[in-house]
């Protein structure tokens, strides 16, 4: 009773004793909060050289509780841009011909069924570009304008709509971007006694080598509604810019920084009586990345090097006719960290972003330039694959490296005509000699030794067909067996084991599995969360927040394969290389232990090649596939010139 009785007294104080106060206050102003930008944070590489970085600009932006006479201020700007030969944020999928009537704008196609849909201006599907011309003429009231004039306004007030600017009384609009100072200049003496228009200080995102890792670092954009409706929990507003992929995307929550707010008194005519600051804004957090960028550099330049070199010598039909792409990824064994993620073909970042006949051009490619192959690609792993099958065979003790097969050229599932074939005659192989010689025969008959249930469990443990926990999006791949098989609503048969033991069946594996792979291989068996974040500091780089520190790695699982086993496989890993398949390394300075790996498919063979070094305290470990690329020697020449760049 107590309390309620000071609550009653309170608003009797607010309604009847100083109604009349309060009343004519709030009749003369009112107050508005409005953001101010947060710098994004920046992306580098693992020694601090710059892929992302943030430069500061201006910009003019649109406050609807203060701007007034709308269409009159959007033509005024119009015609000023114009004059001064600068861009405005101008969206609308529709151009005026010389007819003076509309046209849609060709490849836009999205955006057209966007303009059309329910949610904007619930037209149907065939409607005409002057259809949605005339419908967002009545919409804005801007009929009165000539059709170039009208085609603007409209435009800009699209823009508005779409981005929400109409959803709430303190909402902004970014009218331009990347001013110039001499407009900067203009605009404020303009507009300084128009309520509602304003240069604000902005930060615009500059990439360093942009086509050095552009599928890795991502690209940076202004939300769409639909995305405002996902971000708004955490504080975004509408104008924000975000990331839309890769790192940008992965690392979201870091690199935005946190938006400042300004208190703002208007009086009812519109005039800013008063500006608070009431919090300032923090910027946002720097990401150090794991990738080299000299070794990141010799990988993009050697896969696209081989690749032209095989397409030019195979001619119009030829092995590696239809080569194309590839992709390779190398690995630090001490902890998974990605030393460098290459895909072949790329693009430029930085022309993607701002150039939009490009933007067309890459997103029609028929290579398909913008999917990171490194990551998401998925690959049948051929012979790269029979180190696993050996590592299972010798800790199931179903055979011993000492046990020798017979190979004749065939081998026949027993009991049935099922087979496999071999592209040599190998005669009495062990393993060291099977392996080097890379017989498919011996490593059938270990393949059916071991089983398929047994030979998935080690795929797992070894990081096949399970994602390796990057931060960014990656394939799980696809083993082979019972399970695989249900899902696609068919039956397994345990005579195709013995083409799964090399490589082949449904097994499809992406190039950071396979660098996973053998990087477990390589040190003991222990298989760490590969990772492409070093660590994040504050803006200033003076104060680490986070780190994946190299000594104290993120253990995944454990391979079960013994230490005695595992030599044992390295050792013939060794062996491919002193008296197999990679003998073109036999000479190279640091000793190296691989395999290689030749995959049918529709078309050129694919060419794998899985390597780790050096051979007795191994420090990195890597994949290399070139699609279609028939010639094991190119695939090999890109392992050469990523072991070059690391080494030398």
């Amino acid at each position: 009773m107590a309390i309620l009785s000071l609550y009653i007294i309170r608003l009797v104080d607010w309604q009847i004793i100083n109604g009349q106060k309060y009343l004519e206050v709030a009749n003369k102003s009112n107050i508005f909060v409005t953001r101010t930008d947060a710098l994004r944070g920046e992306i580098l590489d693992t020694n601090g050289t710059a892929f992302a970085e943030t430069e500061t600009g201006y910009r003019i932006v649109f406050d609807r509780f203060a701007l007034d006479k709308e269409n009159e201020v959007i033509v005024n700007l119009i015609n000023l841009m114009k004059l001064k030969k600068e861009p405005w944020i101008d969206e609308l999928p529709i151009s005026v011909n010389k007819n003076g009537t509309f046209d849609f704008i060709e490849g836009k196609d999205k955006e057209i069924s966007d303009l059309k849909s329910k949610n904007r201006l619930n037209l149907n599907s065939y409607a005409t570009a002057n259809d949605c011309m005339d419908k967002l003429a009545q919409k804005f009231n801007c009929s009165q304008y000539e059709p170039n004039l009208r085609r603007d306004l409209t435009s800009v007030k699209y823009n508005m709509l779409a981005n929400g600017y109409y959803q709430a009384i303190n909402t902004s609009y970014v009218f331009a971007e990347g001013i110039s100072q001499e407009l900067v200049s203009i605009i404020c003496e303009k507009y300084q006694d128009t309520p509602g228009v304003r240069i604000n200080l902005s930060s615009k995102r500059k990439i360093s080598n942009p086509d050095l890792a552009p599928h890795l670092i991502g690209v940076t954009g202004q939300m769409s509604s639909e995305q405002f409706d996902e971000f708004k929990e955490k504080g975004y507003s509408i104008e924000d810019i975000v990331g839309k992929s890769g790192i940008e995307l992965a690392m979201e929550d870091y690199l935005r920084g946190e938006a400042g707010e300004k208190k703002i008194e208007i009086s009812r005519e519109g005039n800013v009586l008063n500006v608070l600051q009431s919090k300032n804004a923090q910027p946002g957090k720097t990401i150090f990345l794991t990738i080299n960028s000299k070794i990141q550099k010799a990988a993009n330049e050697s896969l696209g090097k081989y690749i032209k070199s095989i397409k030019s010598s195979a001619g119009s039909s030829g092995k590696g006719y239809d080569c194309k792409a590839g992709a390779a990824v190398l690995l630090n064994i001490k902890d998974f960290s990605v030393l460098a993620a290459a895909t072949y073909p790329g693009y430029d970042l930085t022309r993607y972003v701002n150039d939009k006949s490009y933007y067309n051009e890459v997103t029609k490619d028929s290579c398909v330039p913008l999917f990171n192959r490194a990551l998401n690609g998925s690959f049948a792993p051929g012979s790269v694959f029979k180190p696993l099958v050996a590592c299972g065979a010798f800790e199931e003790n179903v055979a011993t490296p000492k046990d020798r097969v017979t190979c004749h050229g065939i081998y026949h599932y027993p009991g049935s005509d099922f087979t496999t074939k071999c592209l040599g005659i190998h005669g009495a192989a062990d393993f060291k000699y099977a392996l080097a010689k890379s017989c498919n025969v011996y490593f059938s008959e270990m393949g059916r030794r071991l089983g398929i249930n047994n030979m998935n469990i080690y795929c797992k443990r070894f990081g096949l067909g399970v994602k390796t926990g990057i931060e960014v999006p990656e394939t799980s791949g696809v083993i082979a067996g019972p399970e695989h098989s249900r899902s696609l609503g068919m039956a397994w048969s345990d005579k195709v084991t013995i083409k799964a033991a090399i490589g082949q069946s449904d097994n499809l594996f992406s190039p950071v599995q396979l660098a996973t792979y053998v990087a477990t291989i390589a040190n003991g068996g222990n298989r760490y969360k590969t990772h492409f974040v070093r660590k994040i500091t504050d803006y200033r780089r003076e104060n680490t927040i986070m780190e994946n520190d190299p000594e104290k790695p993120e253990l995944l699982e454990t391979s079960g394969i013994s230490t005695q086993n595992l030599n044992i496989v390295k050792e013939g890993m060794r062996q491919v290389v002193l008296d197999g398949t990679a003998s073109v390394f036999n000479s190279y300075g640091i000793n190296i232990a691989a395999k290689t790996g030749t995959a049918q498919n529709s078309g050129s063979d694919h060419t794998l090649f899985i390597f780790f070094a050096p051979y007795e305290n191994p420090e990195i470990a890597g994949a290399v596939i070139l699609e279609h690329g028939a010639i094991g020697l190119a695939s090999k020449g890109v392992a050469k010139d990523i072991l070059d760049a690391y080494f030398y």
